[in-house]
């Protein structure tokens, strides 16, 4: 592989759900001959990869790290920190794309990685290693440099674009009844509060996604049958390329994207796109997609404002809805894959160069410990972690 930039993941979004599979993805439509790919896995394919543009290698297999020739590297997630050393970039740049904060949710300034030292290291490892901090939208900044403030100077935000699904005409009837949920099985996306909130909603749930966290969704059914929504609610399971995601798309009146934290939000910029309307929650990036004053945003903390959203929308008259969605998708206009490609190469030019000088990292870092691992991640670059439960102490006999 011989790029100017290579970009290195963990994820490709025809191999896995999730907004750095997306991004990269759409990173991928637009042919750039100096630009390649490195997707990093725990078990490399056996047979040769049919994508000319992209590399797969094992985390530690260095025989072919070593032979990659780039003059910038691009690292999409923090379980990669094990690589950001002068042995592997040998004096190359190094960007760090911080598609989210690997917090947990909720999460607290005191322990924001909920005992997960590791984790906590590998991030830190690499937000210092880096010339230049991405990260996907204003919000996901605010919240690095409220944990970080001394690395304002190095970030910058570069918001996710899609040329996925073209802007087909908005379709919206009399009668919305009929909404949906797209996304991973993760306590972030908001899907319990989703559905606990059809308890007080005239309408049908379509529900679209992986069984990526098997107690969540026992948890979620429960709640279903609790609630007595077995009529009202529909599992399709995972919902996986452009072609499906689109019939998906096109067969709701709606789609609810109730995420308790969303660094970016593709599910909201695919809705608009395919011409279906996104209800939001107002944490995290979604604002930036469908504008600061979107009418159909919601706490989504709070099941019982998740509902009143959507009954308001129910109610408003198609003009007043088509209004406010048109404004959306024109606010939306310029998040596209070909701009998103244009602004890092830009950047990473500039990174090349011209480094940008860092301040020296605080001695230590608050929250990661010098002896805390940092193994190669083997999961969902895209997952929540769960905070670590400490074990329970030893019975005291008197």
């Amino acid at each position: 592989m011989r790029g100017t930039i290579l970009h290195f993941s963990v994820e490709l979004g025809s191999r896995s759900i999730g907004g750095v599979g997306t991004c990269i993805d759409e990173l991928r439509r637009v042919r750039d001959p100096d630009v390649g790919y490195v997707c990093l896995v725990s078990a490399p394919p056996t047979e040769p990869a049919m994508d000319a543009d992209v590399v797969y290698a094992g985390f530690y297999d260095m025989d072919i790290l070593n032979r990659l020739e780039f003059d910038v590297a691009v690292f999409h997630y923090y379980g990669l920190a094990y690589l950001a050393d002068a042995s592997f970039l040998k004096g190359r740049p190094l960007a760090f794309v911080v598609h989210s904060v690997p917090t947990t949710e909720p999460w607290s300034l005191l322990d924001p990685y909920g005992g997960n030292l590791g984790i906590a290291r590998a991030f830190e490892r690499l937000c210092d290693a880096a010339e230049w901090i991405v990260c996907v939208s204003d919000a996901e900044r605010g919240k690095l440099l409220l944990m970080y403030p001394d690395l304002e100077r190095k970030t910058v935000t570069l918001r996710n674009g899609s040329s996925a699904f073209e802007d087909v005409p908005l379709r919206l009837d009399a009668d919305r009844n009929t909404f949906g949920f797209l996304g991973r099985a993760d306590e972030r996306k908001g899907l319990r509060e989703l559905v606990r909130a059809f308890a007080e909603v005239d309408g049908r749930l379509r529900i679209a996604c992986g069984d990526e966290d098997p107690e969540l969704l026992r948890a979620v059914r429960d709640d279903i049958e609790r609630l007595g929504l077995q009529d009202r609610v529909s599992w399709l399971g995972r919902v996986t390329g452009d072609a499906d995601k689109a019939a998906f798309l096109r067969s709701l009146d709606a789609l609810v994207v109730p995420s308790r934290w969303e660094p970016f939000g593709y599910v909201a910029l695919e809705a608009l796109r395919a011409g279906v309307p996104p209800l939001v929650g107002r944490q995290g990036g979604m604002l930036e997609i469908v504008g600061p004053d979107y009418p159909y945003a919601f706490d989504p903390t709070r099941p019982d404002e998740i509902a009143a959203c959507i009954r308001r929308f129910q109610r408003d008259p198609v003009d007043v809805v088509r209004e406010a969605v048109q404004r959306a998708r024109h606010y939306a206009a310029p998040l596209t894959a070909e701009r998103m490609a244009a602004a890092y190469k830009r950047l990473l030019r500039e990174v090349r160069h011209a480094p940008l000088p860092a301040d020296p990292p605080p001695r230590g870092r608050r929250f990661g410990r010098e002896d805390a691992p940092i193994p190669p991640a083997l999961g969902s670059a895209s997952a929540t972690p769960k905070p670590v439960r400490p074990p329970f102490p030893k019975e005291v006999r008197t």
